[in-house]
């Protein structure tokens, strides 16, 4: 796929970009956060058929959403003996089949992790029990190998539910 960029004097950036089945879509980026979402007449690159316009935090929630790999930020400050263990932060995405399901139906599906913490609105609750249930937009704080803590992301993000 490939995207187009071009600047939009005055306002900001426009993408677009044509998907498999030929559909035309395009993303303005105001300088002050908003996006427009922007769906093109087919055929006709220079007519819009829809629009929707997104505060910063809803882009940021559609992102999520379409988004199906999570970004693992890790704890560099708290990592020690870099081939042994890391402590890494996990989201809890918009599209993770967990938001709203306890803890420990996670954990049954990975190996080689602890949780060491959930950070929630700011909140840290240390080591959460198997019942603590999920939410969206949740900081799962994790300890263990770099394969095991790249296997509970997968897991979060994109298992069965």
């Amino acid at each position: 796929m490939q995207i187009e960029r071009v600047p939009l004097p005055g306002v900001g950036v426009g993408y677009t970009l044509h998907t498999g089945d030929g559909q035309m879509l395009g993303v303005v980026c105001h300088r002050n956060g908003r996006r427009d979402l922007v769906v093109y007449a087919p055929g006709d690159p220079d007519t819009v058929e829809r629009s929707l316009t997104l505060t910063p935090a809803e882009a940021q929630e559609v992102a999520e959403l379409l988004h199906s790999i999570a970004t693992i930020d890790h704890v560099t400050h708290l990592e020690r003996h870099r081939e042994a263990i890391s402590v890494a932060e996990v989201p809890v995405t918009a599209a993770s089949p967990y938001d709203g399901r306890p803890l420990a139906d996670v954990v049954a599906h990975t190996r080689g992790v602890t949780v060491i913490a959930v950070v929630r609105d700011g909140r840290t609750v240390t080591a959460p029990g198997p019942g603590h249930v999920l939410t969206h937009g949740d900081v799962v704080i994790v300890a263990g190998d770099q394969e095991s803590i790249g296997a509970f992301s997968r897991v979060l993000v994109l298992a069965d539910s």
